[in-house]
Protein backbone atom coordinates (compact mmCIF):
# COMPACT_ATOMS: atom_id res chain seq x y z
CA UNK A 1 0.00 0.00 0.00
CA UNK A 2 2.91 2.38 0.75
CA UNK A 3 4.27 1.51 -2.46
CA UNK A 4 1.29 2.66 -4.61
CA UNK A 5 0.45 5.53 -2.51
CA UNK A 6 4.25 6.85 -3.26
CA UNK A 7 3.70 6.25 -7.07
CA UNK A 8 0.27 8.00 -6.69
CA UNK A 9 1.95 10.96 -5.29
CA UNK A 10 5.03 11.11 -7.45
CA UNK A 11 2.87 11.21 -10.31
CA UNK A 12 0.49 13.39 -9.08
CA UNK A 13 3.37 15.96 -8.50
CA UNK A 14 4.66 15.69 -11.81
CA UNK A 15 1.63 15.23 -14.04
CA UNK A 16 0.07 17.98 -12.48
CA UNK A 17 2.32 21.02 -13.38
CA UNK A 18 1.94 22.73 -16.74
CA UNK A 19 5.10 23.60 -18.70
CA UNK A 20 5.87 27.33 -18.91
CA UNK A 21 8.62 26.80 -21.68
CA UNK A 22 8.15 27.09 -25.52
CA UNK A 23 9.24 24.73 -27.55
CA UNK A 24 10.93 25.73 -30.76
CA UNK A 25 9.63 23.95 -33.80
CA UNK A 26 12.36 21.45 -35.87
CA UNK A 27 13.02 21.30 -39.21
CA UNK A 28 10.24 18.85 -40.32
CA UNK A 29 7.45 21.16 -38.74
CA UNK A 30 6.81 18.85 -35.23
CA UNK A 31 7.15 20.94 -31.89
CA UNK A 32 10.39 19.72 -30.30
CA UNK A 33 12.67 20.69 -26.59
CA UNK A 34 16.01 21.02 -26.74
CA UNK A 35 18.00 17.64 -25.42
CA UNK A 36 20.93 18.21 -23.91
CA UNK A 37 23.69 15.69 -22.31
CA UNK A 38 25.64 16.77 -19.46
CA UNK A 39 28.83 15.15 -18.62
CA UNK A 40 28.67 13.62 -15.53
CA UNK A 41 32.24 12.41 -15.26
CA UNK A 42 31.36 8.65 -15.08
CA UNK A 43 32.97 6.29 -17.85
CA UNK A 44 30.24 3.45 -18.64
CA UNK A 45 33.06 1.00 -19.04
CA UNK A 46 34.76 1.48 -15.22
CA UNK A 47 33.21 1.92 -12.03
CA UNK A 48 34.90 2.48 -9.06
CA UNK A 49 33.62 2.68 -5.42
CA UNK A 50 33.53 6.05 -5.10
CA UNK A 51 31.55 6.39 -9.19
CA UNK A 52 28.41 4.50 -6.97
CA UNK A 53 26.07 6.40 -5.56
CA UNK A 54 23.07 5.46 -3.91
CA UNK A 55 21.13 8.56 -4.54
CA UNK A 56 21.61 10.89 -7.43
CA UNK A 57 21.71 14.06 -5.42
CA UNK A 58 25.12 13.42 -3.77
CA UNK A 59 26.47 13.92 -6.86
CA UNK A 60 27.79 17.15 -7.47
CA UNK A 61 25.98 17.56 -10.28
CA UNK A 62 22.96 17.56 -9.23
CA UNK A 63 23.56 19.19 -5.46
CA UNK A 64 20.82 21.80 -4.68
CA UNK A 65 18.39 19.72 -6.99
CA UNK A 66 15.16 17.84 -5.99
CA UNK A 67 14.43 14.10 -6.22
CA UNK A 68 10.59 13.67 -7.96
CA UNK A 69 11.29 9.73 -7.45
CA UNK A 70 12.57 7.33 -10.28
CA UNK A 71 11.23 3.95 -11.74
CA UNK A 72 12.92 0.71 -12.65
CA UNK A 73 13.46 0.11 -16.11
CA UNK A 74 14.39 -3.89 -15.23
CA UNK A 75 15.66 -5.38 -12.31
CA UNK A 76 19.41 -3.32 -13.10
CA UNK A 77 18.49 0.15 -14.68
CA UNK A 78 16.35 3.00 -13.46
CA UNK A 79 15.40 6.24 -14.34
CA UNK A 80 15.08 9.16 -12.13
CA UNK A 81 13.59 12.55 -12.48
CA UNK A 82 15.47 15.55 -10.81
CA UNK A 83 14.30 19.32 -11.26
CA UNK A 84 16.71 22.55 -10.62
CA UNK A 85 14.09 25.43 -9.35
CA UNK A 86 16.53 27.94 -9.48
CA UNK A 87 18.19 27.04 -13.60
CA UNK A 88 14.78 25.63 -14.27
CA UNK A 89 15.91 22.63 -15.53
CA UNK A 90 14.47 19.58 -15.38
CA UNK A 91 16.62 16.05 -15.65
CA UNK A 92 16.36 12.66 -16.57
CA UNK A 93 18.69 10.41 -15.17
CA UNK A 94 19.26 6.92 -16.52
CA UNK A 95 21.22 4.52 -14.15
CA UNK A 96 22.50 0.67 -14.15
CA UNK A 97 22.58 -1.22 -10.57
CA UNK A 98 26.38 -1.63 -9.78
CA UNK A 99 26.51 -3.29 -6.65
CA UNK A 100 24.99 -3.29 -3.09
CA UNK A 101 26.05 -1.82 -0.11
CA UNK A 102 27.25 -3.94 2.86
CA UNK A 103 23.32 -2.93 4.16
CA UNK A 104 21.90 -4.01 1.35
CA UNK A 105 21.08 -0.17 0.21
CA UNK A 106 21.71 -0.58 -3.92
CA UNK A 107 24.62 1.42 -5.33
CA UNK A 108 24.28 2.87 -8.96
CA UNK A 109 26.34 4.24 -11.70
CA UNK A 110 24.83 7.14 -13.75
CA UNK A 111 25.21 5.97 -17.46
CA UNK A 112 23.43 9.07 -19.61
CA UNK A 113 21.95 12.32 -18.76
CA UNK A 114 19.30 14.17 -20.36
CA UNK A 115 18.85 17.89 -19.67
CA UNK A 116 15.16 19.53 -20.39
CA UNK A 117 14.10 22.98 -20.01
CA UNK A 118 11.55 24.14 -17.30
CA UNK A 119 10.48 22.21 -14.23
CA UNK A 120 6.56 22.39 -14.73
CA UNK A 121 6.85 19.59 -17.32
CA UNK A 122 3.80 16.63 -17.99
CA UNK A 123 6.51 13.43 -17.98
CA UNK A 124 4.59 9.91 -18.93
CA UNK A 125 6.79 7.55 -16.71
CA UNK A 126 8.06 3.94 -17.87
CA UNK A 127 5.48 1.94 -17.75
CA UNK A 128 2.80 3.92 -18.90
CA UNK A 129 4.46 4.25 -22.38
CA UNK A 130 2.48 2.58 -25.02
CA UNK A 131 4.30 2.22 -28.49
CA UNK A 132 2.51 0.42 -31.27
CA UNK A 133 -0.21 -0.81 -28.60
CA UNK A 134 2.21 -2.51 -26.11
CA UNK A 135 3.40 -1.12 -23.02
CA UNK A 136 7.40 -0.38 -23.53
CA UNK A 137 9.57 0.12 -20.16
CA UNK A 138 12.36 1.47 -22.16
CA UNK A 139 9.93 4.66 -23.04
CA UNK A 140 9.57 8.09 -20.94
CA UNK A 141 7.28 10.80 -23.03
CA UNK A 142 6.88 14.46 -23.06
CA UNK A 143 3.38 14.88 -22.91
CA UNK A 144 0.98 18.56 -23.92
CA UNK A 145 0.51 21.54 -21.52
CA UNK A 146 -2.94 21.54 -21.43
CA UNK A 147 -3.96 18.03 -20.91
CA UNK A 148 -6.90 16.89 -18.68
CA UNK A 149 -5.85 14.76 -15.90
CA UNK A 150 -8.66 13.37 -14.57
CA UNK A 151 -11.26 12.87 -17.71
CA UNK A 152 -8.51 11.32 -20.05
CA UNK A 153 -7.70 7.48 -19.66
CA UNK A 154 -4.97 7.79 -22.62
CA UNK A 155 -3.08 10.60 -23.77
CA UNK A 156 -2.76 10.37 -27.56
CA UNK A 157 -0.83 13.14 -28.37
CA UNK A 158 2.52 13.24 -26.97
CA UNK A 159 5.34 15.81 -28.08
CA UNK A 160 8.82 13.99 -27.29
CA UNK A 161 10.10 10.85 -26.65
CA UNK A 162 13.25 8.65 -25.36
CA UNK A 163 14.37 5.78 -24.79
CA UNK A 164 16.55 4.29 -22.22
CA UNK A 165 18.65 1.94 -24.44
CA UNK A 166 19.99 -0.69 -21.92
CA UNK A 167 22.05 -1.89 -25.12
CA UNK A 168 23.55 1.06 -26.04
CA UNK A 169 23.58 2.67 -22.46
CA UNK A 170 21.92 6.03 -23.59
CA UNK A 171 18.95 7.69 -23.83
CA UNK A 172 18.06 8.25 -27.16
CA UNK A 173 15.31 10.49 -28.56
CA UNK A 174 12.85 9.12 -31.03
CA UNK A 175 9.77 9.37 -33.01
CA UNK A 176 6.95 10.10 -31.08
CA UNK A 177 4.64 8.17 -33.90
CA UNK A 178 2.61 5.16 -32.58
CA UNK A 179 3.65 6.55 -29.24
CA UNK A 180 0.66 6.98 -26.59
CA UNK A 181 0.39 7.38 -22.51
CA UNK A 182 -1.93 5.83 -19.79
CA UNK A 183 -2.85 7.97 -17.83
CA UNK A 184 -2.09 6.64 -14.26
CA UNK A 185 -4.74 9.03 -12.72
CA UNK A 186 -7.63 8.80 -14.84
CA UNK A 187 -10.82 8.53 -12.34
CA UNK A 188 -9.28 9.40 -9.65
CA UNK A 189 -11.52 12.04 -8.04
Amino acid sequence: MKKHFFFFVLILSLLGCKNSYKSQPEENGSESLPAIVINTKQNIDSVKPSDMYSNALDLPEFQGCTDFGGALISDDYGVHVLQDDEKKITYLLFDELSARSNNGMPLWKLLDTLQLQGTELNIGWTGNVIRNGEIDNELIVLLPDHIDLIDTEVFDTVQQAWRFDRIQKKIIEISTVGIKCKNDMYGID
